[in-house]
């Protein structure tokens, strides 16, 4: 609903005072945000840009919005993924990555799934809780994020990991993983990679719930995923309602929606709380 709209221009700092040797730098310098609402608000530009110039660039943009921004989400673009690899069987347990192209594929190291950018709330999990009742001296504050991350580290064993090339029907051949040769080029199945980019089912009863219980967390995050199925998309809505804040912010990114009634039941209470100051 609202986009930046980033001007290429000489960098400011070249502008003052005596021209600087060779060619000027140049930059995407941030002209000013749009939304088809309340159109297009100016960020104060240095006075010695070309403003008029700068304004037609500009209104080519939101030209070209006004034509697609109905069309978000925009089709997923990522065809090659890198997935952490099971210890035991090779095959998907997580997603660590993705890219548009294959020139940029690159294998971290090390090889780490972490369940969210640092510094997020530990998830609820009232399973996990019960098996394994924290200790009164324990502090950790996230006690779920890192079992849930001790649990993907220590299924995948010795940590390996495997580009694949997704086609058209979901299918995925793999790329070479030097050491390992029986896994290069291999094709796989769609359904072998999990629908949600983390495995579901584990042979233990208590690790499957404490993935069942973050993936719920997430929810309204998953639903911005292009490629799941209604029932998993149904039961994620449900799930995506006890956070409507978030659901707000996402709604727009759902490429489907199974029952539109729980959707804008969460949009309604978060119009509600935010009114209240929350």
């Amino acid at each position: 609903r609202y986009w930046e709209i980033q001007i290429e221009a000489p960098r400011p700092d070249d502008l003052w005072g005596s021209l600087p040797p060779g060619e000027p730098v140049t930059q995407f310098l941030r002209f000013g945000v749009w939304s088809e609402a309340d159109g297009m608000r100016r960020i104060p530009a240095h006075p010695l840009l070309d403003l008029s110039a700068m304004l037609e660039e500009a209104e080519i943009l939101v030209d070209v919005l006004r034509r697609q921004q109905h069309q978000v989400p925009f089709p997923l673009q990522d065809r090659f993924e890198l997935w952490l690899l099971g210890g035991r069987d090779r095959m998907p347990l997580a997603l660590l990555a993705s890219s548009p192209s294959a020139d940029s594929l690159q294998m971290p190291s090390p090889l780490r799934w972490r369940c969210c950018e640092m510094g997020r709330k530990d998830f609820a999990s009232p399973g996990t809780d019960r098996n394994r009742p924290r200790h009164p001296r324990d502090t950790d504050p996230q006690p779920h994020m890192h079992a849930l991350e001790s649990t993907v580290r220590n299924a995948s064993g010795p940590s390996l990991a495997q580009w694949f090339e997704r086609h058209a029907n979901g299918d995925a051949s793999g790329r070479p993983v030097r050491g390992f040769e029986q896994l290069s080029d291999r094709r796989l199945p769609a359904q072998d990679f999990p629908e949600l980019l983390l495995r579901q089912h584990w042979p233990n009863d208590q690790d499957s719930e404490l993935v069942a219980d973050y993936l719920d967390w997430l929810a309204p995050r998953l639903l911005t995923l292009q490629h799941m199925r209604d029932d998993t998309r149904g039961r994620l809505e449900q799930q995506a309602r006890k956070q409507a804040l978030l659901v707000a912010d996402t709604w727009t990114l759902y490429p489907k929606v199974i029952d539109q009634g729980a959707i804008d039941s969460a949009r309604v209470e978060a119009e509600i709380r935010r009114s209240q100051g929350e």
